[in-house]
């Protein structure tokens, strides 16, 4: 820009210099009068102005299209972060402790917590089978183009009938599209018949196109809220209200 400042000042301060330098006193090899001097300069100040003009018109151009290119390759990028975002489903089930008879991919699996392994094995020791006994679990499941999810972890707060609070974390990593994921709630310090009321669920989980997403579920406020975490800005990709309500998987338990 500084470069079209002094240009225009050259093309103003050039006829005072012509003036003073040529007209003023007889410069010595000037061969025409003030009139034609004066008609050379006027035609030769019109074409530099033109060129200037149509320099500066196309140093706007360009840079017009630079941004607009900016803005499309930010519009292209948004959208390919949209569909590659996979979304959690999270639901509670109850379920005896190795979920026999219930409907699930292959490949579904229950984590295997400090909890519930405690507890398995009490039941083991005081009944010589756990399989007969139920427990409450969190169904994981996701949704969207990708078919994996990365790094996934689970953080959960749990309390006992006995008032004792929970707080524990699951790596589950890589997340597969189609299976399920149970994760007992049962906490490390639960008893065989205490009951665990689920106080808050957070699961943190990396996208195939490098995003970072924190889905929270919060009993106690009554809401759900998923939240896009980039360069330590958060974008709420959506919250709403927890209703009450009570169902049955039909389809999920397999009769003998």
């Amino acid at each position: 820009m500084k470069r079209f400042v002094y240009l225009i000042l050259l093309i103003i301060g050039l006829p005072v210099v012509l003036n003073y330098a040529l007209f003023s006193w007889q410069a010595p090899g000037v061969n025409a009068d003030e009139n034609a001097w004066l008609g050379f300069f006027a035609n030769y100040v019109g074409l530099i102005s033109a060129v200037c003009i149509a320099l500066y018109q196309q140093h706007i151009q360009r840079k017009k299209d630079k941004e607009d290119e900016l803005v499309q390759k930010k519009k292209e990028e948004d959208r390919l972060k949209r569909d590659n975002r996979s979304y959690i489903v999270l639901h509670d089930f109850n379920s005896n402790l190795r979920l026999k008879n219930v409907k699930t991919h292959e490949n579904s699996r229950i984590i295997e917590t400090e909890g519930y392994r405690k507890l398995v094995d009490s039941l083991n020791t005081m009944t010589g089978a756990s399989d007969a006994f139920n427990t409450s679990f969190l169904k994981l499941s996701h949704y969207g183009n990708p078919e994996v999810i990365l790094d996934c972890r689970v953080f959960l707060q749990t309390k006992t009938s006995e008032g004792n609070l929970g707080n524990f974390k699951v790596d589950i990593g890589v997340f597969e599209k189609g299976i399920e994921i149970f994760i007992p709630t049962v906490p490390i310090n639960a008893h065989v018949g205490d009951t665990v009321e689920i106080i808050e669920v957070k699961v943190e989980y990396s996208t195939l196109s490098n995003e970072k997403v924190h889905y929270i579920h919060s009993l106690p406020e009554k809401k759900d809220i998923c939240k896009i975490i980039n360069d330590g800005q958060e974008e709420v990709l959506y919250e709403f209200q927890l209703d009450e309500s009570s169902w049955i998987y039909p389809n999920k338990l397999q009769r003998d």
